[in-house]
């Protein structure tokens, strides 16, 4: 697991490098949707990768970021009527499941925007938006700022502290694979607990 993850580091690192930098880096938060990648720690090795670019790549990966909200909440608002028969009642009741959805929907700027900006499984926070049938609008504007925030606030502590992150991430790697399996771990032990 080690070897995969810094391989896709230093191929991270040349991409960052490069003059379409920029499209690299859209194009793997638009996978952010499929895979559980560190798009926190991709995001700032790019940043500390060409620092001169950082609020272009913040730009980019909020814009990114959107668009895979965007798909990811349709296909939960589309696909949910199909799957619906084999889901409920069978992996979650109904009654958990109309709980969930009234309490979501009660406070669903603030829990899309929270689960935006907080280290939780953005395709959760999309699909379930979706699946739950939430205002698009609001939805969106939440997504926007939580992200923007997010992002730009990686690339603000870059150009505060970049040489001590660079030197802090490369000195323990190691642990930041750690904690990226530790959160997938968890989203799945939630989704899981949940069913």
């Amino acid at each position: 697991m080690f070897g995969a993850v810094k391989k896709l580091y230093q191929w991270a690192s040349l991409k960052a490098k490069q003059r379409l930098a920029p499209l690299w880096l859209g194009f793997i938060f638009l996978t952010e949707l499929v895979f559980f990648i560190p798009m926190d720690a991709i995001l700032l090795l790019f940043c500390l990768e060409n620092p001169a670019r950082r609020y272009y790549y913040a730009l980019m990966a909020t814009l990114a970021s959107i668009i895979t909200g965007v798909i990811g909440y349709y296909l939960g608002h589309l696909a949910w009527d199909t799957l619906e028969p084999y889901i409920l009642d069978k992996w979650i009741s109904s009654s958990l499941f109309n709980r969930i959805t009234d309490h979501y929907l009660a406070i669903q700027n603030w829990a899309v925007f929270l689960g935006s900006f907080l280290p939780i499984p953005y395709k959760a926070i999309t699909l379930s938006a979706g699946v739950c049938h939430l205002n698009f609008v609001p939805f969106l504007g939440s997504i926007l700022g939580a992200r923007m925030l997010r992002f730009f606030l990686i690339a603000k502590v870059t150009e505060k502290w970049g040489l001590q992150i660079k030197a802090f991430i490369d000195k323990h790697f190691h642990r930041f694979v750690v904690a990226v399996g530790i959160k997938i771990a968890f989203a799945l032990s939630f989704f899981w607990a949940v069913s």
